[in-house]
């Protein structure tokens, strides 16, 4: 029964470790989430080689075959136009994005201190492991999907601005 209740636990602790994080995130102060989300930081910046890595393993194959939490830019339905305030709000949401990804694979590993909960804290502590080194692995691909895209929409919202000077 105890096992139980501790599966119970880390499974609200991942649930809302998700959701919590997608939430935390998205209720900073905008000016703070503006400066911090900024596609022109160096840390959001990506590589020529990277690009060339995201091909390698496919990802512009399977990506759309990702699920998306995000009501604000459907895949599905983004819009099409010239608007670069629209390119300028995608690429902050992928900017923003792509962080929270990173933060949930991190702060995963909180969930080691589920195994202090049990009798077996070895065996616990190895099942835990794994569900955390999983859960940050898995959300890789995410961070990875907003990386590529951020790449091309910056190309998309270059061309835009070359159009519009001229």
């Amino acid at each position: 029964m105890k096992d139980l209740l501790i599966t119970l636990l880390n499974t609200a602790f991942w649930f809302g470790l998700h959701f919590g994080t997608a939430g935390a995130v998205c209720a900073l102060p905008q000016d703070v989430q503006t400066r911090w989300f900024d596609p022109n930081r160096r840390f959001f910046t990506v590589s020529d080689w990277e690009m060339r890595v995201f091909r390698k393993i496919g990802l512009p194959k399977w990506k759309d075959r990702l699920p998306q939490f995000n009501p604000e830019f459907d895949k599905r339905h983004l819009k099409s136009g010239r608007d670069t305030a629209y390119l300028d709000r995608f690429l902050f949401i992928t900017c923003r994005a792509e962080v929270i990804h990173y933060v949930i694979g991190v702060l995963g590993w909180v969930s080691l201190g589920f195994c202090l909960l049990s009798a077996n804290r070895t065996a616990w502590l190895i099942r835990y492991a794994v569900i955390a080194l999983v859960i940050q692995l898995a959300n890789l691909p995410f961070a990875w999907i907003q990386r590529y895209n951020r790449k091309r929409l910056l190309s998309v919202r270059k061309r835009l601005s070359l159009r519009i000077e001229v």
